[in-house]
This record gives structure tokens, C-alpha cells and sequence, in this order.
């Protein structure tokens, strides 16, 4: 279990931007991500203050609550085995730890009503620049195709700057995302 502080600018891109970015940096490996979602009634109403996410990175899993914090996000973080995510996906039986700990304790929801609402794949290049971690993403879900290019710093100062920095060097525009991932695919459910 891991708890850490999740302070970062994003940007969203234009195709054409996102292939200048992706073909300047060819020679970094790119992942592939899956975010399968989960939430209930209940937790839709606090989205703006809670996300719920198992990640996939190749044969890995890890379990995921981000909690809106005045600055950036505390994210709760719990390695699973693969066998929890079917579990939750077709039985909705939540995995024991710290997660479902902080969600009971905390009462964001009923943990008996969660269930999945759907993914997002994401292909990520991840880029160390100035001290800061970039992320560049195209992610896919529903009938959406979306580009982003995230910046993870120290501060929400640094980590804007940076971002700015960086996409200056390419001659790209910052466009503030003002949406994550999460909201931009509960969008689409509607």
C-alpha cells in the first residue's frame, strides 16, 4: 500500500500535436494502460472529490482511490492480483485493504454498491524533464479518442510552468484540461 500527494498540470493536445510530441521523443518506450472504472450512485454524486480505479499495466493490477485534497489529489494505492478485478467485475465483491478501509471508515459510499461502469486505455511515454515527471496520452473509451500531456511536480506552480515550458520547446499551445480522465469518460456515459 502506498498513500502519496499527486500534485500535476495537464494539457489537452490536438492529434497533430500529440505526433509531433510522439515522433520528438520515438526513442522512449510506450506503455499501454487500462483504467477499469468503478463507482456507484452514490459515488457519482462526490466525483468531483473521489475516483475509483483498478490499473492495469501489462500483468500487474493495483487498486486506486484519488481524494481531492486543497491541493492536488492523495492517492491510495493497494498492488491486487488479478483475480480481484474479476471478482469485482462480475461478482462485486471489493478486495480487503486499505482502500476499502478508507472508504468505510470515511463513509464515501456503500462498498456493496460499487460496481464497474466501464475503461479507458491509455498508450503513455513518460518523460523526466526539469526535475518534473511528463506523461504524453492518447486514451481511448466509449467511441472517444482523446490527447493529453500531463506534467507531475512539486508544486502546482512548478508543475504548470514545466508543462508550459515543455510544450513551448515544440511550439504547442497550453490548453488547462479542465477535466481528468475520469470526467471527461463519465461524460460520455450520458
Amino acid at each position: 500500500m502506498s498513500k502519496s500527494l499527486e500534485i500535476e498540470s495537464k494539457s489537452m493536445l490536438s492529434k497533430g500535436d500529440y505526433k509531433t510530441l510522439i515522433s520528438a521523443y520515438k526513442n522512449i518506450k510506450k506503455y499501454k494502460q487500462i483504467n477499469y472504472y468503478i463507482s456507484s450512485k452514490e459515488m457519482m454524486e462526490k466525483v468531483k472529490n473521489y475516483g475509483l480505479r483498478i490499473r492495469q499495466i501489462g500483468h500487474f493490477f493495483e487498486l486506486t482511490l484519488k481524494v481531492s485534497e486543497e491541493v492536488g489529489k492523495t492517492e491510495i494505492t493497494q498492488d491486487i492480483a488479478g483475480i480481484f478485478l474479476t471478482n469485482l467485475l462480475y461478482f462485486g465483491k471489493f478486495p480487503d485493504g486499505e482502500v476499502k478501509d478508507y472508504l468505510v471508515k470515511n463513509k464515501v459510499c456503500d462498498i456493496t454498491k460499487l460496481q464497474f461502469i466501464g475503461m479507458l486505455k491509455t498508450i503513455r511515454k513518460d518523460i523526466d524533464f526539469n526535475g518534473s515527471k511528463i506523461s504524453i496520452d492518447k486514451s481511448k473509451y466509449n467511441d472517444t479518442v482523446d490527447y493529453e500531456i500531463e506534467c507531475e511536480s512539486s508544486s502546482p506552480e512548478k508543475a504548470e510552468k514545466d508543462l508550459k515550458i515543455f510544450l513551448e520547446k515544440y511550439g504547442i499551445s497550453y490548453q488547462k484540461s479542465e477535466h481528468n480522465k475520469l470526467a471527461r469518460f463519465l461524460n460520455t456515459l450520458n
